[in-house]
């Protein structure tokens, strides 16, 4: 997520004022699940790591994907587009 915030931060200056780039401590996230249940049941998700790879898409398809950065700012452009944020 920092790594989104930052790019949002390079690419969209303007309209990323408010995205915060700190990272919330794990910690943190843990105490504030023994008070909110909606955290407490994404607990689980804390330090996984989720390993993909697109390779196969890639080599079978011929599929040429987006830069990361490009996918993000587009993202970010049309949430803005739809007015959803």
């Amino acid at each position: 997520m920092t790594d989104i915030a930052r790019v949002l931060k390079e690419r969209l200056p303007a309209a990323a004022k408010k995205v915060p780039t700190r990272a919330l401590p794990n910690w943190l996230v843990r105490i504030s699940a023994l008070f909110d249940p909606v955290v407490r049941d994404r607990l689980f998700e804390l330090d996984k790591e989720r390993p993909v790879s697109s390779e196969k898409a890639k080599t079978l398809l011929g599929w040429r994907p987006r830069s990361n950065e490009e996918a993000i700012v587009a993202t970010a452009e049309s949430l803005r587009a739809l007015g959803l944020v």
